[in-house]
């Protein structure tokens, strides 16, 4: 009889590993018909509200210093003067830009589902989909909700000290805590699904369980990436409407430009969009088959005494 096997640490395949080893791996594959689907859903997401803003800019060139000058002399409360009183709301509402938006986000989240399942080796099924996303309502809005609150919190109060270090870090980091919450409900979500498709052979309160292991077990590196992702996601689109701040709307060339660099950031997004949503994929099947192996092994005994 061959020895009891005590570990599967000696087995290099088998090593728990944390999510960041899987960074480098799922670098390729952005560009297949699932990748370029999640990156035309992102352009369409961004072209319905860009044209919204573009088509006002160029109709206001005659009759408002607005296209010229909108970079330097628009506030908050211009906005909103636009938005009740200028008539954008009603445009938007009810033109076709809306139904890009739509569109584009629909495309956004299949693309994104058949890319993943694809990953792992599943089938994407539309039922683990809508169930997944019920499941991560149960399991991560709290635990996620609270832990950014917290950390909401701490940055608040550290900005209100008065030394300007941590005001800057407050007001840049306010808001990346909260874009990280969406991309880490986002990977509660991904996991969720992902143990959906794979079966619930061992009960729902254990996939549930896994599921929520999946992210909590490496809260470091799985914060830092939804961090450090939605800081990546937000600079690209940033740079360009610096540069369309200090460049104005006068001209439609100056317009359309703006909007196809927007355009071009936003495949990007998506593009690492998709990369983050194959290492989730790549992390979640090491882990199922880290597990499965640990069961193998502690069933084992029972098999040496049924010899």
């Amino acid at each position: 009889m061959n020895p009891r096997p005590t570990t599967i640490h000696t087995d290099e395949a088998l090593t728990p590993r944390g999510p960041w080893t899987f960074l480098m791996p799922a670098l390729p594959g952005g560009f297949t018909r699932w990748g370029w689907g999640l990156m035309l859903g992102w352009a369409l997401v961004l072209l319905g509200p860009a044209l919204g803003w573009a088509g006002l800019l160029r109709r206001a060139a005659g009759s408002s210093a607005l296209p010229a000058h909108w970079g330097e002399q628009i506030t908050v409360r211009d906005l909103w003067e636009i938005w009740e009183n200028g008539g954008l709301q009603h445009r938007l509402t009810n033109s076709p830009t809306v139904h890009l938006f739509g569109l584009g986000l629909v495309i956004v989240l299949w693309c994104g589902w058949r890319m993943q399942a694809e990953t792992a080796g599943q089938k994407a099924r539309l039922g683990a989909w809508l169930l997944g996303a019920l499941d991560t309502v149960l399991i991560g809005f709290l635990p996620l909700g609270l832990a950014a609150w917290l950390v909401d919190s701490g940055l608040k109060w550290a900005g209100g000290l008065g030394i300007d270090g941590l005001g800057w870090i407050a007001f840049f980091g306010r808001p990346l805590v909260w874009m990280a919450l969406i991309a880490a409900l986002n990977l509660q979500w991904w996991f969720c699904r992902l143990g959906r498709a794979g079966g619930l052979n061992r009960g729902y309160f254990v996939h549930l369980g896994d599921s929520f292991l999946h992210l909590w077990s490496h809260p470091m590196q799985w914060g830092l990436v939804n961090l450090g992702g939605a800081a990546l996601r937000s600079l690209p689109p940033f740079l360009v409407l610096l540069l369309a701040w200090r460049m104005g709307g006068g001209t439609a060339f100056r317009v359309w430009l703006f909007l196809l660099l927007q355009l071009f950031v936003t495949a990007i997004n998506g593009w690492l969009m998709g990369w983050l949503l194959r290492a989730a994929a790549l992390f979640w099947n090491h882990a199922a088959a880290v597990r499965k192996a640990r069961a193998a092994l502690k069933e084992i005994p029972h098999e040496a005494e049924a010899l």
